[in-house]
């Protein structure tokens, strides 16, 4: 590879150490990393433990995830549905409809209704083609709310987001963009930074016009981590860090109402009854749950006093009918949730399944925290939903796309391989064979040899060759010729003849000569080669 390879290489003995090893015949090789086979792993349905333990996790945290999310979105629209739409279950059963939809891509992609090959390149490509070019006609002929236009119109009233639909396309464009770098080698340093310009940059900048800010940046931080976890040297980290500070700096001073959010982090009260009148009643929702909360739908921030309380807001709904207690627990519920898509990507059977898992961790992981941050005023609030939970039919299936891609690497991670299928061949008993079964019979099966001669045991075994004939002793004289002369041996003309070891291993522990006398210095080199 190139020396320009170096710069952007040279943090991956560290952070990705154990990740690849280059071979000639090979690409890329799990280094550190558990076997695909099963054998000798403890198994659960037929899986190896570490693999399917992870997997379990994050589908029992999911599940409950969504779950609770349906839950939350009942309680804290129930209210407003009632008095708008005359039916207190109306978001309650749209969004219930988006998780349905949103569960059945999952299931499709994780589960090997699709190829994945196929799913991460040919057809990843064109969605993300796809996509990008709906980015660009919401520009013109989207539907706007709020100063923004991000949307377009389906019919009975649906809403489409794409920007939502484009974030799993761009964690699986940029993972196969780092699997032809670091892994396949096919591109350079410059070739990198192009590729990834284009997959991530053009998308982005069309979602930036829109503006939808709260993507842009999960979009780009995402990235950012990616590469991060694959080595990128720390001279491109802060050179990023810096670029994306006055980035954001610039965006702030040049748009009137990105300042307006900045003023209104920094001192939400300044303007209670107006641009900060979100952010206090948000506040005070979240803080008046106490210790242990008022209780599953007895909110009083509900009561329209505090606006989009299912959707940008519904993390202060949890606060105050949780409380402190519930709202831990729903924290570490999503915590061990990242955690176990981590674990899967350390067991993916290539970079490009660990960057794909991990990313869309990282999605959902920054996603969450830019909204409850927001929430709670520590950053400017964005506009981005919690997902699994807010109320919106582009989130919730962007997001459980984004988990069904992460379901489907662990059940990669236990795909056979052609060495699997190799080592299965070295068996001499079938899986499914008990021990006991072989007890005094030989396990290594009929011997066949080349002369034709076999022993019969009902078992395909291994070959066993005839010996050649004994050839006679070299003289002196080739062996000065470079050669080496070899000691006559018990061979025959037949093949090999059994050797004489003696009837009593006694007398050969004592040392004693096959003709009862002590055994002499100069037998050793001669009894070593007769025997």
């Amino acid at each position: 590879m190139r020396e320009t390879n170096a710069g952007m290489r040279d943090g991956s003995a560290g952070r990705a150490q154990g990740a690849v090893k280059r071979h000639k015949g090979d690409r890329v090789t799990r280094d550190a990393s558990p076997e695909h086979s099963s054998w000798g792993d403890k198994l659960i349905a037929g899986v190896p433990a570490r693999i399917m333990r992870p997997r379990l996790v994050f589908i029992a945290c999911l599940v409950a995830l969504v779950a609770f999310g349906l839950l939350m979105v009942f309680s804290a629209s129930s209210v407003e549905a009632l008095s708008e739409q005359g039916d207190a279950l109306y978001f309650f059963k749209r969004q219930f409809g988006f998780a349905a939809v949103g569960s059945v891509l999952c299931a499709l992609i994780s589960f090997r209704a699709i190829p994945w090959d196929f799913a991460t390149k040919t057809l990843a490509k064109a969605v993300w083609g796809t996509l990008t070019f709906v980015l660009l006609l919401v520009l013109f002929v989207g539907a706007g709310a709020g100063g923004a236009r991000r949307w377009i119109r389906l019919f009975a009233g649906f809403l489409f987001q794409p920007s939502e639909f484009i974030k799993p396309l761009i964690v699986i464009m940029v993972a196969g963009v780092l699997d032809v770098f670091y892994n396949k080698e096919q591109i350079d340093s410059n070739g990198l930074l192009k590729q990834l310009a284009f997959v991530v940059g053009v998308p982005a900048l069309l979602i930036l016009f829109e503006p939808d800010t709260g993507t842009f940046m999960i979009i780009f931080a995402t990235v950012f981590a990616m590469l991060f976890l694959c080595g990128l040297s720390w001279k491109v980290v802060w050179g990023a860090v810096g670029f994306i500070v006055i980035l954001l700096v610039g965006m702030i001073a040049l748009t009137p109402y990105r300042l307006e959010r900045f003023l209104v982090q920094s001192d939400p009260w300044l303007d209670k009854y107006g641009s900060g009148f979100q952010a206090t009643l948000a506040i005070m929702a979240f803080t008046s749950g106490g210790l242990f909360g008022r209780g599953i739908g007895n909110s009083t921030m509900k009561y329209s006093y505090l606006p989009e309380a299912h959707n940008d807001y519904i993390f202060s709904i949890i606060g105050e009918e949780l409380g402190f207690v519930g709202t831990m627990l729903f924290l570490a519920v999503f915590a061990v949730l990242i955690y176990a898509a981590f674990q899967i990507g350390r067991q993916a059977p290539d970079l490009k399944g660990r960057m794909i898992a991990q990313g869309s961790a990282l999605m959902l992981a920054l996603q969450f925290f830019i909204n409850a941050a927001g929430v709670l005023n520590i950053i400017p609030m964005s506009g981005k939903t919690m997902p699994f939970i807010s109320y919106g039919g582009s989130s919730m299936i962007s997001s459980l796309i984004l988990a069904g891609l992460i379901i489907r690497v662990s059940v990669e991670s236990n795909a056979r391989t052609v060495y699997d299928a190799r080592r299965r061949s070295f068996a001499v008993m079938d899986e499914d064979e008990d021990v006991s079964d072989h007890i005094g019979v030989s396990t290594a099966g009929r011997v066949r040899t080349r002369s034709g001669r076999a022993v019969s045991n009902g078992r395909a075994g291994f070959t066993v060759m005839d010996g050649k004939s004994a050839q006679e002793p070299r003289t002196r004289a080739a062996r000065s010729q470079g050669s080496y002369s070899r000691r006559p041996s018990s061979r025959t003309n037949g093949g090999w003849n059994r050797v004489d070891l003696n009837a009593d291993p006694t007398d050969r522990l004592r040392g004693d000569g096959r003709d009862g006398q002590p055994r002499r210095r100069s037998d050793y080199r001669r009894d070593r080669y007769d025997r």
